[in-house]
């Protein structure tokens, strides 16, 4: 067993090459559907450049803190114990089966942190909420900013400026058009379509600078939506969108194994060779790499 442990590691090695900085955007209440219906120039430049997927999922509940969670954590509501909006890290139903630096799940923040101290780490989050699913002390910076165009803006800015290992960018709008108008109505593509063209000013700002061969861009979803909600089991609340982009990157390829949320974090740590904490059952998404 110890030999296939280490061989898998070095296999892992080769297919998901490292990459000195990390960005990932997610845009809360993105569904696959939404995409397909809105004019994206940007996230079908992250499709021919990059691996991609429609049919990753989340998890249940599909509500935003479990699943912003389970993003960020490698694990599922059953490991870090967010079940719900109404968590908080001392107000809580079910114990996280391991602990971090903190009382909470360990993040992929944490463990980049704890394993490379001096490591770079920034957070630009639309959703005030999201700022409570994160250690304190692990990132840089973490900034709730309050419209998508100025999260953007703002997380670019740090870009360039700090070049960090890791960026967190969360953007709100189109979870909030979704509620307000309905996941399929206009007023939704017309967010669906704002959105692309904010990864498409990340997107830009990497490839204008030096770090642009060492740097890996990922962007999916916490959740879809259908009418105006979302926390049931409808695919179209369960489906979400999952784009891979960097050095390494198989090209136009769409992804044929499952992709799950919480593969994220693992992929990332993969991508800047962090050890994994061992209570994550996330798994890198290693079909996206050249082998």
């Amino acid at each position: 067993m110890k030999f296939r442990n280490v061989s898998a590691f070095l296999l892992l090695s080769v297919l998901c090459p490292g990459a000195s900085h990390v960005i990932l955007i997610g845009v809360d209440g993105l569904a696959p559907a939404g995409i397909r219906r809105a004019e994206t120039p940007n996230f079908k430049q992250l499709m021919k450049r990059g691996s991609w997927t429609f049919h990753a999922r989340a998890v249940i509940p599909t509500v935003s803190s479990p699943n912003w969670a389970s993003m960020v954590n490698g694990a599922g509501p059953a490991q870090h114990g967010i079940t719900s909006n109404e968590w908080k890290p001392e107000k809580h139903e079910i114990e996280p089966v391991c602990h971090g630096s903190t009382a909470i799940f360990p993040t992929i923040f944490d463990a980049l942190r704890q394993q490379k101290a001096t490591s770079r780490i920034g957070i630009f989050h639309h959703w005030e909420d999201f700022a409570r699913l994160v250690e304190r002390g692990a990132p840089n910076r973490i900034e709730h900013v309050k419209t998508a165009d100025e999260t953007m803006a703002t997380a670019i800015s740090w870009w360039k400026t700090q070049k960090p290992d890791l960026l967190f960018v969360h953007l709100d709008h189109v979870d909030d058009a979704g509620h307000n108008h309905g996941w399929s109505t206009p007023e939704y593509k017309a967010a669906v379509e704002k959105a692309d063209a904010l990864v498409g000013q990340m997107l830009s700002a990497v490839d204008a600078s030096p770090e642009r061969a060492e740097t890996t861009l990922i962007v999916s979803s916490d959740h879809g939506g259908t009418g105006k909600k979302h926390g049931g089991l409808t695919m179209d609340e369960i489906e979400i969108p999952w784009f891979v982009v960097g050095p390494g990157v198989r090209a136009g390829f769409e992804l044929k194994n499952p992709v799950n949320t919480y593969d994220t974090a693992a992929t990332i740590a993969r991508v800047l060779k962090v050890k994994t904490p061992p209570c994550w059952i996330g798994r890198p998404v290693a079909e996206a790499w050249t082998r």
